[in-house]
This record gives C-alpha cells, sequence and structure tokens, in this order.
C-alpha cells in the first residue's frame, strides 16, 4: 500500500470515473493513488452490503481502469460476472465482460469460445442498448482484428461514429473517423480512406492527445492520397506530418514501422523530382541531425552504393558545405556522415572527417581504427591523443589497455592497465580487467590476487565472488572456492528464466556448493546444502506456479544425490503421469516423449524407457517423411532456412533415440546427413564456428577423433579464444573419452523437465 492515502468519499470515486469516462486527464495524485485506494475502500463498504449493486458496479469501473493499465483482468471479470447475476446496468455489464476478455488477449488469443462468447456479449448489450456508440466499436475491433471479417468491422465502425456517444471508460469516440480512414486504408479503399480523414480534420483534429498522433493522421492523410493519385495533396500532407514530428513513424497493426520521411522522399522519387527529394533529406537535417538514418532499410545488405545511399551522403555534405560560417552544425553533421561511413566499413572516408574536428573525434579515430581491426594505428592515435591533450592521459590508458587486450596482446594490456592503476589509484574495475585477462590466459593464481583486490575495494558480496570461486575450483582449491560461493549467495538472483531457473541464480549456487563438497567429502555438509536447493525448490513452486514441473523433476535430480530414492521416484512417477495428459493431447510431438522416456530411466524402468522412445521414432519418421515430401527447394521458398532447421533438429533427434534404442546402424547414416548439411553452411567467417562445432561433435559420435581434430584446430584459426575447441583438442591428443551434448540442431525447443 502506498503512503500518504487519500481517503476517497464515494462521491470523489464516482467524479474520478466520469472524468475517465469523458477521456479527461486525472491530476497526479489521483494517478498514483486512485486505483488501489478506490478498491480498498470500495471493498470495506461491501463487507457490510456485499450485494450493493451500485457499490459493486462502481468497483467494477474501477478494477477495469486498473486493469487497463495493469493487464489484470480477472478480478473485473469476477466482479461482472457477479453483477449479471444480480441484473444490474445489464448492457454496461455486458460490454465491460466483453471488453475485459477482449484486452486480456491471452484469455481469448486461439481460443475460439471464448472469441464467440465476446460477440455475444456485445449483441446482447446491443439488443438491450443500441445507443452507445463504444458497443459498436468493440464490435467492429473484434470482426476486424480477430474474426476478419473486414465488410461487418466497417458496418460497426461507421455506426459507432454515425452514434458518437458513449458512456464507456476508455472509450474511442474522438478517433472513430481517424480508425475508419485507417481500415479503408488498409483495405485498398483510398477515396473511402480520403472521405474519413477529411471527417477527422473537420471534426475533431483537436482530439488528438499528442503530437505523435498529429503527425499520424497527417502521415497516413497522405498515404490515402498518394493511394488515391492526388500526389500534390499527398506531398503536402507527408510534409505536414513531418513538421509536427520529424521523426514520424507508423507502427501498428497497418504498417510496420513505416517513416513519414520515407514516405516522402520516396514520393518525390516516384514524381522524379530527384531535388526536392535531396531537399527534405537536407531539411529532416536541420530539425534531428540523424534523421536521414530513418530511411536506411532494414535489411540493408545491398544499401551501400544505392541512390539513396548517395543521397544521404550529399545531403550531410552540402549542408557541411554550406554551415562554413555555424561550426557546430557542420562538426555535428560531419561527425554524423562518419559514423554513416563507418556503418558501412568506409573507415578511409569516416576518419578524413574525423581529422577535421576536435579530441573527441580524434577518439572517434582511434574508435574507428579499432573496429577495423587496425590496433596498432587506434594505439598510435591514442597516444597522439596523450602528447595533445595530457590532462586526458587516464582515459586514453584504459582505451589502449582495451585495443591491445582485443589485440590479444594481453601483457601489454595489463601494463597499461596497471598504468591507470598508477595515476587513479586502486579502483576496482582495472583490477576486475586485469583478473579478467590472467583468467583468460588460465593464470588462475594471479587471476585470484586481482578478483580479492577488486573485492576489498568493493567491500560488499558481488558478482566477482563467483568467478572468484570459478577460479579457486579450477586450481582444486575447494574450501575457498565454496566461501566465495557463499558469499556470492548472498546476492544471487532468484528470479526464474524462460523454461526455467537463471544460471547462477540461487538454487543454481545452492547445488554448485553442495557438489563442491562433496568433493572434499563432506557427506554432511553436502546434504545440509542440497537439503537447502530442495527447500529453494518448494518455494519457487509456491512463487512461481507454471514452472513446477521444472522445479519438481529439479527436487527429485537432488533427492537421488543425497541417496533419497524413495522421494525422487515419487516425484518422477508424479511427472510421468504429467506426461501422458500432455502427450493425449500432443501425439506427434517426439519431445514430450523424449521427456517421459528418460523420466522412465530415471525409474529404472527400461522397458517402458525403450517403449517410448520407439514411439518418438516413430513420430520422427513422420515428420521427416512429411518434410522430404514437400520437395521444399532454397530456390522456390523463402521459408526454406526456417523449415530445414527443423528438418535437422528431426534428424538429429532421431539419430539420437536410435542411439537410445541401440541401433547405431540407423544413427549413423543420419549423423554423416546432418553433417553433409552442415558443411554447405560453412563460410570463411566467424560465423562458421557455429556449424563448425556440431561437425566436430558429430565426428565425435561417429568415433572419427582425426575429423574431430581437425574440425576443432579450423574453428581456433577462425576463433583464436575458443576454449572450448582448446580443451577438446586436449582431450583429444591425450586420449581422454569424449562427451558430446545429446542433441544437435539449429533451433532449441528440448522443454526442462
Amino acid at each position: 500500500m502506498l503512503d500518504n492515502k487519500k481517503n476517497y468519499t464515494i462521491e470523489e470515486i464516482k467524479e474520478l470515473i466520469n472524468k475517465k469516462i469523458n477521456n479527461e486527464e486525472l491530476e497526479d495524485d489521483d494517478v498514483l493513488y486512485f486505483y488501489e485506494e478506490a478498491q480498498e475502500i470500495l471493498k470495506k463498504h461491501l463487507k457490510k452490503d456485499p450485494n450493493n449493486k451500485e457499490l459493486l458496479f462502481l468497483l467494477a469501473l474501477v478494477q477495469y481502469y486498473d486493469s487497463y493499465i495493469d493487464d489484470e483482468y480477472k478480478k473485473v471479470i469476477a466482479t461482472l460476472k457477479k453483477l449479471l447475476n444480480l441484473n444490474y446496468k445489464k448492457d454496461k455489464v455486458l460490454y465491460y465482460l466483453a471488453a475485459s476478455y477482449y484486452y486480456d488477449r491471452y484469455c481469448y488469443d486461439n481460443n475460439k469460445k471464448i472469441q464467440k462468447e465476446i460477440i455475444q456479449l456485445l449483441e446482447n448489450a446491443i439488443e438491450l442498448n443500441g445507443k452507445d456508440s463504444e458497443y459498436w466499436y468493440l464490435l467492429g475491433k473484434v470482426h476486424f482484428f480477430v474474426i476478419k471479417d473486414y465488410d461487418k468491422a466497417i458496418e460497426f465502425y461507421k455506426k459507432a461514429a454515425e452514434i458518437n456517444y458513449t458512456e464507456t471508460i476508455w472509450n474511442n469516440k474522438e478517433y472513430y473517423y481517424y480508425t475508419l480512414g485507417k481500415i479503408n486504408l488498409y483495405l485498398g479503399k483510398s477515396q473511402n480512406a480520403v472521405r474519413y480523414f477529411k471527417k477527422v480534420k473537420k471534426y475533431s483534429i483537436d482530439c488528438f492527445s499528442d503530437f505523435h498522433d498529429e503527425s499520424n493522421y497527417w502521415h497516413y492523410l497522405g498515404l490515402s492520397y498518394e493511394k488515391n493519385g492526388q500526389y500534390d495533396e499527398a506531398l503536402k500532407s507527408y510534409e505536414k506530418a513531418l513538421d509536427i514530428n520529424v521523426r514520424s513513424e507508423l507502427d501498428d497493426y497497418f504498417y510496420d514501422c513505416l517513416k513519414a520521411l520515407k514516405s516522402l522522399y520516396d514520393l518525390y522519387k516516384k514524381l522524379g523530382k530527384n531535388d526536392d527529394a535531396l531537399y527534405a533529406l537536407k531539411d529532416s537535417i536541420e530539425k534531428d541531425i540523424s534523421a536521414p538514418f530513418m530511411i536506411i532499410p532494414d535489411d540493408d545488405k545491398d544499401f551501400k552504393g544505392s541512390e539513396t545511399y548517395n543521397d544521404i551522403i550529399e545531403a550531410y555534405n552540402d549542408i557541411i558545405d554550406d554551415s562554413w560560417h555555424y561550426c557546430q552544425s557542420a562538426s555535428a553533421c560531419r561527425e554524423m556522415l562518419a559514423d554513416f561511413y563507418k556503418r558501412y566499413r568506409e573507415y578511409d572516408k569516416a576518419i578524413e572527417l574525423y581529422n577535421q574536428i576536435s579530441i573527441e573525434n580524434y577518439k572517434n579515430i582511434a574508435k574507428t581504427y579499432r573496429e577495423g581491426k587496425n590496433y596498432k594505428k587506434a594505439i598510435n592515435a591514442y597516444k597522439m591523443i596523450i602528447k595533445m591533450y595530457p590532462d586526458n592521459e587516464l582515459n586514453c590508458y584504459i582505451d589502449i589497455a582495451s585495443t591491445y587486450k582485443n589485440a590479444e596482446n594481453y601483457n601489454e594490456a595489463i601494463d597499461y592497465y596497471n598504468k591507470a592503476i598508477e595515476i587513479y589509484g586502486k579502483k576496482s574495475d582495472y583490477y576486475i580487467n586485469i583478473a579478467e585477462i590472467y583468467e583468460k590466459l588460465e593464470n588462475y593464481e594471479e587471476a585470484i590476487k586481482h578478483y580479492n583486490k577488486a573485492i576489498e575495494i568493493l567491500n560488499e558480496p558481488c558478482q566477482y565472488h563467483k568467478k572468484l570461486a570459478e577460479c579457486y575450483e579450477m586450481l582444486g582449491k575447494y574450501n575457498n572456492a565454496i566461501e566465495a560461493y557463499k558469499e556470492y549467495l548472498k546476492i544471487a538472483d532468484d528470479e526464474p528464466f524462460l523454461y526455467t531457473y537463471i544460471r547462477d541464480s540461487k538454487l543454481d549456487i545452492l547445488k554448485k556448493i553442495a557438489s563442491l563438497y562433496d568433493k572434499l567429502n563432506d557427506i554432511e555438509s553436502k546434504n545440509l546444502y542440497y537439503e537447502k536447493a530442495i527447500q529453494k525448490c518448494r518455494e519457487l513452486i509456491k512463487k512461481y506456479k507454471r514452472y513446477k514441473k521444472e522445479y519438481l523433476k529439479e527436487t527429485a535430480d537432488i533427492y537421488i544425490k543425497i541417496v533419497n530414492k524413495e522421494e525422487a521416484f515419487e516425484i518422477y512417477n508424479d511427472l510421468i503421469k504429467e506426461c501422458d495428459k500432455e502427450i493425449s493431447k500432443n501425439k506427434n510431438d517426439y519431445e514430450l516423449l523424449k521427456i517421459q522416456a528418460d523420466l522412465y530411466l530415471k525409474i529404472d524402468d527400461k522397458e517402458s524407457a525403450l517403449e517410448t522412445y520407439n514411439k518418438a521414432i516413430e513420430v520422427c519418421l513422420k515428420k521427416i517423411k512429411s518434410f522430404e515430401n514437400k520437395k521444399i527447394s532454397s530456390a522456390d521458398n523463402d521459408d526454406y532456412k526456417n523449415n530445414i532447421d527443423f528438418y535437422m533438429e528431426d534428424l538429429s533427434y532421431l539419430a539420437w533415440f536410435y542411439q537410445k534404442v541401440s541401433r547405431p546402424d540407423k544413427s549413423i547414416p543420419i549423423y554423416e546427413e546432418l553433417i553433409k548439411i552442415y558443411k554447405e553452411n560453412i563460410t570463411d567467417n566467424e560465423n562458421s564456428t557455429f556449424y563448425l562445432e556440431f561437425i566436430a561433435e558429430l565426428y565425435i559420435k561417429l568415433n572419427q577423433k582425426d575429423n574431430a581434430l581437425k574440425t576443432y584446430k579450423r574453428i581456433l584459426k577462425i576463433d583464436k579464444y575458443n576454449n572450448d575447441a582448446k580443451e577438446k583438442i586436449k582431450d583429444i591428443e591425450s586420449g581422454k573419452e569424449l562427451e558430446t551434448s545429446c542433441i544437435f540442431g539449429l533451433s532449441s525447443r528440448i522443454l526442462i523437465i
């Protein structure tokens, strides 16, 4: 509960609700306190008189307004259902119930039953009272966005505009014609769109609550004129949109990030008015220095050298040439154009521009050299800055150290971090940077020394306790590692992430501490920390019910570690039953079958596991045959990449399932096929390491260690600092038995239970 409560009277609550019905803004204090405070007051009154219809309806309105902001519709739905039974203001109750279902997207998405109920509720409300425009408007929204019946949607929207009277919260009455214009434009009815947008201009253009809506209005009107062939009017409208907001951008159901500047520029180009197109870019720069960047396409692979690319450069250069009398503008344009050149790796041109300006731009020169991986020139540029601007020495030492680090010249990097320490004194960031370099060099003693110096300065539990613990662990100093992990445990995160707990969460660290006690053969402490981990799982199950299965499995796995098979098997059996329910609904999901089969193995039921793996094989084979029968090729299908990724994942699962049922004769050809597909994706850039890692693991699966070794060495040529590849090379050369991931694939859809 917030402090400084406002003790609203019932009349004051009604007054504030009426303000929202009239689309008036609330005072700041009311915005802060109204929702929670009003609900509490109304609930107190309702305790004495639980079936007071007027108070219940007022509570529903407050909850509805609150839900619209906080997306919590369950409360308001419960209150409205109670009111329906009491038969109070039935048309309004029906409307708000329909609206609550509609705006709770998780409720109606892909749920035909709820979608039908929303329509039925609105139709019933209209039958009782057809004179509220918002009832018709919401019915139009449902038909447009959910049912996709556009003719009916327009019919209902028109009815709302004709009535133009409502007594509902969060109503859209000021936007009726605007919405009609947008929808007609979307459906290609540009003449109708112009007509409706003109009605907005005539009746309600002052309704727009902020300049974004107003600029969007002119942008939509311009698009309508353009599609209608009224180009002069379109140009005027686009210019008005840009006058209001130079960064005007449509980003809604109808258009995906369409910029008004692009609409204006493209229309000038379409009409052959190249000088006007260039002027539009220059004018936008005068208003917002980076505005032309807005018209660069998201996929700018072929943008460099295009007509638009050259126009942007010319626009900046024109302003630079014309701004000799106004150095600040010219300097800003030079910097922006230099950034533009850097974006397209024209580093020489960027440096030429930076050379024309101040210290910040000398830094940009150095940074540009770094980005171009010309580390020697970058370092020379930083050293030149030190000579010219000695007061900037400290910052330059840090930049030089960072550049040496990028160049993998680690000794020089450490020297410059130490120089920074000499100037500035002890600073945790510098020690951390040095520690990270030593950790990279596998000099864990020095890494520990510098992490400890940083921690001493910070003087509180921090994320570097975990890094310190990992270094101690690498040296086999498990007691020290445990103490460091215990410090990190004080600040470790407690929130789940996606399908399971986050890495380095409290649960993860508790398990890590327990495993270290196990290495020390301290069974009592090991069991104590695994018990703490179990308790943490129970807390997380209560707090995050949607992750219950994940945490239950985690609990069972921990019970196995503390030799409590009875508790573990009980949980595994419950999870197997849950899997049965899910599999009955998703019979073609082999991942669920995999999860269930793995659970059978956990309880030593090998016969059931084998049977389930065989079912998974059948499902996998069906999916693979279905893909192969489609004969999709990269030449004729835009979805090829996505489809081939899933095909490869299906193949890798199938091979793994065959291994689980001891059928290497079936799995080996699949691994060979996967290697062939992965090799087709290899190029000479760093992205290839992704494919090469999978190929190397597949060679290990095939027991072709020489080929795996060559592949890992190839990875190191591309990425000198790939520690995993280094470790695998050591292991192969030492003859160590290697493990691989159980599943290979480009996408990751594996559930954790």
